[in-house]
Order: C-alpha cells, then structure tokens, then sequence
C-alpha cells in the first residue's frame, strides 16, 4: 500500500528524529484523550446520578486536565511534523534537482521542461501535504483503537459487536475509493503538465504569437488543455465528494444503534446510563480517524501518483553513463585529435518504432589546432555529429576519439573541461554579465574575461553599458539582442580556453563583418585549439582548414573552399546561391 510513499520516507532519513519525537507526543496525546470519556462515565454515574457534588467536581477538573494536556502534545506533534515534512520536500527537490542535473541531452528530450518543472513543484508540494498530514495521525488511529477497544471491553462489552459490523463496512469503503483515486490523480497530473507545457510555449513565444496576431488561437489552444485539466481533476473530487459524507452516515447510523440497544440494556439493568455515553464516546474516537482519514485520503492518493511520477524521473538511467573505471586526463595531456570511425547515431524512439539512423558512415579525422566547419542545410545532421564528441548523446555504433582515447572511456567531467562549447541557443542566466562569461570558469581572473569577451566582439558594447561588466542580465539574456546573446555565449566558450572548441551556429545573428572579426580573434586567441564551426553560412566557414558538407547525415564532400568549388556541386550550388558571382 502507498509503495512510492514510503519510498520517500526511507530516502530521507537524516531529520527522522523529529519523525519519532511526533509520534511519541501523538501517542501520548491520543492516550489522553482516551481518558475523557471514562471521566465521562465516573461524572455521569458517580456524580451527577447520584447526587456526589465532590465526585462531580473531580471528574470535571480532571476532563479539564487530559483535555488539556492532549491539546499541548497535539500542537507538539503537529509543529514537529511540519518540520519533518518541510524538510522532506526540501530534501527530494535536491535530490530530484540533482538528479537531472545527471541527465544527458537524450534523457531531457524524453521529459520536456514544463514536465519537470511540474514534478519539482506540483508534485512535490503534494507528497509533502500527505507526508505532514499521516504523520499528524499516524500513531492517533492505532492507539486510539486499541485503548478504545480496550476500555470498550473493560467497561462496556454488551454493544461491541457494533463495532465489528462498522468497522470492516468503513474500510471496505475506503479501500474501495483508494482503489478508483489513485488512476485518477495520476491522469490530473497529466493533464496539468499538458496545461502547462501549453504555458510554457506560449509565454516563451508571446512575440512570435503577437507578431503573427494568434492571439485567439492560442487563447483556443489554452482553453482546450485548461477544460481537459479541468474534466481530470473534476473525476477524483466528485470521487472524494462522496466519501466523507457515507462515513459520517455510518457513524450516525451505529451512533443510533448504539442509544437504541444501550437504552434497551439500561432498562434490563444490563448497562448504566454512563456507560452507554461513553461507548458512544469511545465509537466516536475509534471512528474518528477513520474520518480524518477519509478527509486525507484524496491527498494520499494524489501524492502517491506525484510519488510515482517523481520516481519516474529518479529511477532514469541517464543515457551517457560515467565510465566505470574512467581515465582521468587533464588538459596538458591533450593536443586535440578527433577521430570518428564508422560512426551511426539514431535518436531513441519514444513509441517504440525502430529508430531512424540520423548519422550514417562517419569517417573523418581533426587534427590538432585545425579549425575545421561542417556545412549543410537544417537537417543535415550537423549539431547532432558535433554533440557526439563531449557525449551529450553516445554513437549507436562505432566510435570517437580524442587523442586516440574512445571518448566513452573519459570521465564526463574530464571530458567537458577539455572542450569550450556555444550551443545555437545563445542562453544567458539571470545574474551580471561578469557571471555569465565566466560561468565554465568562476575563479577567471578580469584580463581573462576581458580577452575572452574581446574575441568574442562583446567587450565594446559591454563597455558602453553604465555598469559594465557588472551590469544585469534577465532571465535567459532577454534586455540584450540576439547577436549580442551569442557573442556572449562565445566569450563563455573562449574564457575556458578549452583544448577544443565547438561554435555550434553560434554566429548566426551576427552580420558578415562582425563575424570576421570574431572568427580572426579566435584564430589568434586559440592557435592550439581545435576549433570547429558548425553553420548553414559560407561565409562562417570559408576560411576553414577544412570543410566537411553534410546531406541526409552523411559526409558528402570535404575540402578547403577552393577544392569544393571545384569537386562539390552542393558546395558550389550553395556559395553561389550565397555569394552569387562575387569573387571569393
């Protein structure tokens, strides 16, 4: 039962001394409680029957105690358990967040942003509700209904098999809706991460949405994934709607058999007044949880469906494992010579459909300090050769290495501090700029910045800010322009002064002058680097010591740019619809 709940309860074991603490303080409170309605009885018979003003006087002040003193070990146990609880949720984000931070580019393609950011908020805010609220009443239903029953026995057994025909009716019921929930909140859950990756697309691209006046399809599009949400969460709470209501007509249906048979008992002098009152007291106490439990249950259920959708991402295998026994380099051990021999890549396919090789028969050879470019139209399988060399994906077969070293064979973090990389989105955190050109290397002295920043034609219109170096970025660099984004992205890079550095399109939005400058800059800043270029652009890749021209993820030619005029009608079909006639 709740199997991914108590899993969340055995991982975090470092706060559980607050755990038993609570239980200790509810499992005294609870026998307090259980005390009341025998005082209850001794009022009843003692006292007020009978006329014993002093027996009276002592049955009321102690209620007033065990009250009392059920009430602080109560507000005890609940100050502890929102501790443990805060705690918990506190401790499985860390552990969640870390968790992806483990995953590769093929582990995040199969849970899109919106997804996690759903499981990191919703999700967890749910099992962190049911985790405080069963550990408000963990200990209570127990000891109630073993103290209960027993006193039940002790003092009233003539109407205990009251008991035994409720009880089992209550948690058949139970059961039952548990049973129909938990599917239930699973697909709410669902259906939120559809609403909210529909959000997300739709805040990220409100521009484009704007610029094309899409407003009332997006407003369309939104309300679909908004009704269908709605349509899930309706189902568990017309569910739970019903619960709490059956149970509380069971609990006024014994109440009712219980005054009924009591009463008849009183007359054949089998029982007394008081001891009916608390029987009735003590059904009240022992069904009493069962209520509570009953009010909680939607929120167990729904966070035993977060639970297994967390461990959904925590049991993921990340797609570019660690080697187990890694070789461990460093950069002065490097020159820079990539090799790929024979190598295939297919993207997994989430369907299940055999996948389609997007890389076929890759045969070529960088040496070091090289700048080399890879050239071809979108779909050519540019981006996806170069990301097999850091090992954001692994080949499907065949192999890649460094310096003769199959890549797979390299500690990760070896092997992403041997190489600088500009991806084609030019993405900035939210910070100052110093902070973001100096992400892959924070202890970076300011010359260093500077030269990085310089190469990269950032530091002139760094400089122009007021602030400088220190002036703030929005989040994902949304206060600078494209071309501005991606000649930061490039300082990035550059600062690291990898052994090898990858500009995955990464001077797309600058113009042809700009980006001379940035490409001679780098020349002269990484004369031992091997640098590669990837772009659709002949003027990015003219001056390459080679050129590879990729089409449908094949090498189809490879030269300087003179040889591929004349040996590659791709080639020169593609400078001369960009550069047309003019002399090159």
């Amino acid at each position: 039962m709740l199997p991914n709940l108590r899993r969340f309860v055995v991982i975090y074991r470092g706060y559980i001394r607050p755990l038993v603490t609570s239980q200790v303080l509810l499992a005294i409170a609870t026998l307090f409680t259980l005390l009341i309605p025998l005082m209850t009885q001794r009022l009843l018979d003692d006292g007020i029957l009978k006329g014993d003003r002093d027996a009276t006087i002592r049955s009321v002040l102690w209620m007033v105690l065990f009250a009392a003193l059920s009430a602080i070990f109560t507000i005890a146990n609940g100050w502890y358990a929102v501790q443990f609880a805060e705690r918990t949720a506190h401790a499985v984000r860390m552990y969640l967040y870390k968790k992806i931070q483990t995953f590769e580019f093929g582990n995040l393609d199969q849970f899109p942003t919106s997804d996690l950011m759903v499981r990191m908020t919703s999700d967890v805010n749910a099992i962190k509700a049911a985790i405080q609220f069963v550990i408000l009443s963990l200990m209570q239903a127990p000891v109630m209904f073993i103290g209960a029953l027993y006193l039940i026995f002790q003092n009233s057994p003539t109407l205990v098999w009251i008991l035994w025909i409720v009880i089992p009716i209550v948690v058949v019921i139970l059961i039952f809706f548990v049973s129909k929930l938990g599917a239930l909140f699973e697909a709410r859950q669902a259906r939120l991460d559809d609403l909210n990756n529909v959000l997300q697309e739709d805040l990220s691209g409100i521009r484009v949405v704007k610029a094309f006046v899409q407003n009332d399809y997006e407003n369309h599009r939104y309300d679909r994934a908004n009704r269908a949400f709605r349509k899930a969460a309706l189902r568990p709470m017309q569910y739970a709607a019903f619960l709490q209501p059956m149970l509380y007509l069971i609990i006024n249906l014994a109440m009712a058999a219980v005054l009924w048979f009591g009463g008849i008992s009183v007359t054949q002098g089998q029982m007394t007044v008081g001891e009916i009152l608390a029987f009735s007291q003590y059904l009240t106490t022992i069904l009493v949880p069962l209520i509570v439990l009953a009010v909680i249950t939607p929120q167990i259920t729904a966070a035993e469906a977060s639970a297994e959708r967390m461990f959904a991402v925590m049991d993921t295998v990340p797609d570019v494992p660690d080697p187990a026994h890694p070789l461990k380099l460093s950069s002065t051990q490097i020159q820079g010579r990539i090799v790929f021999e024979n190598v295939y890549f297919s993207y997994s396919n989430p369907d299940g459909q055999p996948p389609i090789p997007v890389l076929k028969n890759i045969n070529l050879t960088i040496e070091p300090g090289q700048t080399v470019a890879f050239l071809g139209a979108t779909g050519s399988g540019k981006s996806t050769l170069v990301n097999l060399i850091p090992r954001f994906y692994d080949v499907t077969s065949g192999r890649i290495t460094i310096d003769g070293i199959d890549v797979r064979e390299i500690a990760l973090e070896d092997l992403h501090a041997l190489i600088g990389i500009a991806l084609q989105e030019a993405v900035l955190f939210s910070g100052k700029i110093r902070d973001n050109v100096c992400y892959g290397k924070p202890d970076a002295s300011e010359d260093e910045m500077v030269v990085a920043a310089q190469a990269a034609d950032a530091d002139r219109f760094v400089n122009q800010l007021p602030e400088g170096y220190d002036a703030p970025v929005a989040r994902r660099g949304a206060n600078f322009s494209g071309g501005q984004r991606q000649r930061l992205s490039i300082a990035r890079a550059l600062v690291v002064r990898p052994k090898i550095l990858i500009l995955d399109d990464s001077t797309s939005a600058l113009d042809v002058a700009t980006e001379a400058r940035v490409q001679d800059a780098i020349e002269n800043l990484m004369q031992k680097t091997t640098t590669i270029f990837v772009a659709q652009r002949i003027s990015t890749v003219i001056t390459a010591d080679r050129i590879f021209v990729m089409e449908a993820g094949e090498i189809a030619a490879s030269g300087t740019h003179e040889e591929l005029l004349q040996t590659s009608p791709l080639y020169a079909e593609i400078s001369q619809s960009q550069l047309g006639g003019v002399p090159t």
